[in-house]
């Protein structure tokens, strides 16, 4: 496909709905970037961005200048501050990266609903599943077998530390 013909991943509507919907507070990106200044962006510059995030996706090539970050270490609650592993990263990226992100997880689950990929049961990334949602069909389920005399199994995985030791280079 040429890239006239190729289709659009995003368009400047999309971005300048995650724009929009910045909280103004926040502090500026690693770049110095506040968030009330991207909310004044001028049409041009949204389109501009769209254009930048369409040739990502054609691409496949996600530029070295989007990948730093600023991460801070922030003590957990209650914990030793001499102890590192209670200490846990809070990381900034670009709000680039973030639009980016917001705008393929979008339009990823639009076709996942869309193809009814998605099961009822699936919560994660789903709007309207929280957890303690999850929390009370379980409890729900688990109340109706024992009633029934049935058992219930569940499996609980905890993947808090999933990445941690990931080859990221490999991994990505």
């Amino acid at each position: 496909m040429t890239p006239v013909s190729e289709p659009q991943l995003t368009n400047p509507d999309e971005v300048y709905e995650a724009i929009r919907g910045l909280k103004v507070r926040k502090a500026p990106d690693p770049n110095g970037i506040m968030n009330r200044a991207l909310k004044h962006l001028p049409k041009r510059a949204v389109s501009l961005l769209s254009h930048i995030f369409n040739a990502v996706f054609h691409t496949h090539h996600f530029p070295q200048t989007l990948k730093h970050a600023r991460v801070i270490s922030i003590l957990k609650p209650w914990k030793d501050m001499a102890l590192p592993p209670f200490f846990g990263p809070l990381v900034s990226l670009t709000r680039l990266v973030n639009y980016l992100k917001e705008i393929l997880l979008a339009g990823i689950l639009h076709l996942v609903r869309e193809r009814g990929l998605m099961r009822d049961e699936q919560f994660g990334f789903t709007p309207k599943h929280s957890t303690s949602l999850q929390l009370a069909r379980l409890a729900e389920s688990i109340t109706r077998n024992f009633g029934e005399k049935r058992l219930t199994g569940a499996v609980c995985l905890d993947v808090a530390k999933a990445f941690d030791t990931v080859w990221l280079d490999g991994f990505l």
